[in-house]
């Protein structure tokens, strides 16, 4: 039997791969989501290896281990949910093919059954608040594999892309069941609305269904049993993504929105020296107030690198009166206990004389540009598994402490593919860091002399919006950076609470040293607010032009973009450079207007995160 090149795929049954990921409550349900794609795919890499032999960790190209152990589950290599492997001529690809498949199904049982365990640990009626077999069943339907095997013999290209069409034909001609699991008028999932509850609504104070009747569990009993709040319902995918864990959980623990989006303040906090007594006695009533309105349990989640010496453990969280008063309604909490609570903490920030911490983050969703085009060019199995160790390598050992370093939380990072969490006084450092790293990494693969690039969406949301709407600004602001011509860009996306959300994009090398010299700009108070909407409106001069007519139209718009800047209240030195960026092409008056509103939350952050 001839070589073959085994190609194997593996995601959600009846949804994408992204969506089922961002189906998230808290951004440890993502993290976990990403991790157990990996993790699953890692086992389906390692079952090929076994079953083609000896040294059998040699035959796979993508993954591309150095051994065996690398496949281990508490390895730190990141496996993409395709895996590809040369089943030598001594196999048959079919039984090689069915190992993976049966090594993917006994690590999802592996893993169902570990985390399973943890929900409603310590519970005497476990059995009768968790509904574990439905909750397995739907985790068991969640994921497939397909898989197919293509002869070698005309070429790695060629079999790669028969390979590619028949994995298309089979995702396209496969039959669905309906669930085995589905009843009527049991409330559904929380984070989808998909599949439902396997959490008995007794114990909920507030049942969605059936009598009112007391609760059987307490708010705090069933936080710390069942993970849940008062109106929060989840099915089996949502208790396995909640109550997931990772060997080394402290390293791995992932910071909520909320601790993220005050990690600028919190840091400028820590640097008020001169008011450090009176900030820590203020710190110490309230969190006195909280533990007193026994909500503190709700805000012990801070990862240890992300701590602040102020708050320690405590979550960020506990600076935000929406998200107080969320805990203390959980709590029951009598009116006199919510007003202690508010004035101690509004005392916390008038003894650091500070307004209202800002409640925005971003979320960074990166790729390799035209990857697909540099893979069709490489044509040996050697340098295929070259390849993949390049970008194995990228993944592990440059992205994750280029994150750490920007005091984010990385939540995936694969192949060419990187999502990560940043607070915004380090954002846009991180993000070009990461493409640096990129194209250094990818340098040796250059085609036609240009290395590959990478392009990011950098989404700034609200920390209250829901995890999946601010992963869809950040997909969507990718997009536009990969629509750019020649691409290796950035597009940054602001989507506050209330008006159209506010996209820039250009190349990395020119938007990022932009935005941070504007926010620099903004922080110094060189750059009054009031142009942005006459920059802007210098968009209509262009509205329908083309040819020399277009080119017209520009010259007016460079001109009449100084002539707004001349009339502010600007120093020479800095209209030189703003007007020198418009003259040089380098950027329009309405761009300027628009990056200029962009910079702000940047500036913002970078306020507050100076002592």
């Amino acid at each position: 039997m001839p070589v073959h090149l085994l190609v194997v795929s593996l995601g959600p049954a009846h949804e994408s791969l992204q969506e089922f990921i961002s189906r998230a409550r808290r951004c440890h349900d993502l993290w976990f989501g990403s991790w157990l794609v990996a993790a699953l795919s890692k086992a389906v890499a390692r079952g090929i290896a076994e079953a083609i032999g000896p040294a059998g960790h040699e035959a796979l190209l993508f993954p591309a281990p150095a051994s065996i152990e690398e496949l281990a589950p508490s390895s730190d290599l990141t496996v993409a949910n395709k895996v590809l492997a040369l089943v030598p001529e001594a196999r048959d690809p079919v039984e090689v093919g069915r190992a993976g498949a049966r090594a993917f199904e006994q690590a999802r049982e592996r893993w169902t059954v570990e985390v399973f365990r943890r929900v409603g640990k310590g519970d005497p009626r476990r059995a009768e608040h968790f509904h574990e077999q439905t909750a397995r069943a739907q985790v068991a339907e969640l994921f497939e594999t397909s898989w197919v095997a293509v002869p070698l013999d005309g070429g790695l290209p060629a079999a790669r892309a028969e390979a590619a069409r028949l994995l298309d034909a089979r995702r396209r001609t496969r039959a669905f069941r309906q669930p085995a699991w589905a009843r009527d008028g049991v409330p559904k999932s929380s984070l989808d609305g998909l599949r439902d509850s396997v959490l008995d609504e007794r114990i909920y104070d507030r049942p969605m269904t059936g009598r009112v009747r007391p609760a059987a569990l307490g708010p705090e009993e069933r936080r710390r049993l069942y993970e849940v709040h008062g109106s929060e319902r989840l099915c089996g995918v949502g208790l396995l993504k909640r109550f997931g864990r990772h060997e080394n959980d402290e390293a791995q623990r992932i910071p909520s929105t909320n601790h993220l989006s005050t990690l600028p303040f919190l840091r400028g906090l820590d640097q008020e020296q001169a008011r450090q007594e009176a900030i820590r006695r203020a710190w110490r009533d309230y969190r006195a107030a909280l533990e007193d309105a026994r909500v503190l349990g709700e805000f012990q989640d801070a990862p240890l690198p992300l701590r602040s010496n102020l708050l320690g453990k405590v979550d960020g969280g506990v600076l935000y009166p929406g998200r107080v008063r969320e805990a203390l309604d959980d709590a029951g909490a009598s009116e006199a206990v919510r007003r202690g609570v508010e004035e101690r903490r509004r005392a916390l920030l008038r003894s650091a004389g500070r307004d209202e911490p800002s409640a925005y983050y971003a979320i960074l969703v990166a790729d390799g540009d035209s990857m697909g085009q540099l893979i069709a060019t490489i044509e040996t199995p050697g340098a295929q598994r070259a390849f993949s160790a390049t970008l194995a390598r990228f993944a592990r050992a440059r992205v994750p402490a280029l994150v750490q370093a920007g005091e984010g939380a990385l939540l995936y990072a694969g192949g060419d593919d990187v999502l990560a969490l940043l607070p915004l006084h380090t954002a846009l450092t991180a993000a070009l860091r990461v493409a640096q790293a990129f194209r250094e990494e990818l340098a040796p693969w250059a085609v036609s002399g240009r290395s590959p690039s990478l392009s990011a969406g950098l989404a700034v949301v609200h920390a209250w919006s829901p995890l999946e709407v601010g992963l869809g600004a950040a997909r969507a602001a990718e997009r536009r950076a990969k629509a750019r011509n020649g691409k290796d860009a950035l597009a940054v996306a602001v989507h506050k609470r209330s008006g159209e959300p506010l996209t820039v994009c250009d190349r990395w090398d020119a938007l990022v040293p932009r935005l941070q010299r504007i926010a620099e700009l903004q922080v110094e108070g060189e750059l009054p607010g009031t142009m942005i909407e006459e920059l802007a409106a210098l968009d209509r001069l262009i509205v329908g032009l083309d040819g020399g007519a277009l080119d017209k139209a520009r010259a007016v718009q460079r001109a009449e973009a100084r002539r707004i800047l001349g009339r502010k209240d600007i120093e020479r030195a800095v209209l030189e450079e703003l007007g020198c960026w418009i003259e040089k092409g380098e950027i329009d008056g309405p761009a300027l207007g628009r990056e200029v509103a962009v910079a702000r939350v940047f500036a913002r952050a970078a306020k507050e995160a100076k002592g």
